[in-house]
């Protein structure tokens, strides 16, 4: 019964995150191919849950299959918000001083 209640959640729970990331097409976001592979994953995981009351060794390979899939979409997301999260400020971000007219010429001080 706990394999059934954690495929479950997280297919409901996947599934509705990726679902309300597709309806932004509607307002013409583009689609991203990763986010269809990643609710394909999660439609599997749904079909994981009940698969696992009768079957749980097929369920578990099944389940293997859709998390994977999933974490097409989720691994690479979680590296980028890392990444963005520890970035140091480069070089080209420093100020430059700013620009004046002399007598139509613009130079710089």
């Amino acid at each position: 019964m706990l394999p059934f209640v954690l495929y479950f959640v997280t297919g409901v729970v996947t599934g509705f995150h990726l679902y309300t990331l597709l309806s932004f097409a509607v307002y013409g976001a583009p689609v991203n191919w990763l986010e269809l592979v990643a609710l394909l994953g999660s439609f599997c995981l749904l079909i994981a849950a009940f698969v696992s009351l009768f079957r749980p060794a097929g369920a578990a390979r099944l389940a293997l299959v859709a998390c994977l899939l999933m974490w097409c979409f989720y691994a690479p997301a979680i590296a980028k918000t890392v990444r963005a999260r520890f970035a140091r400020a480069t070089a080209s971000s420093q100020v430059r001083p700013p620009v004046r007219a002399v007598s139509g010429h613009f130079t710089t001080s």
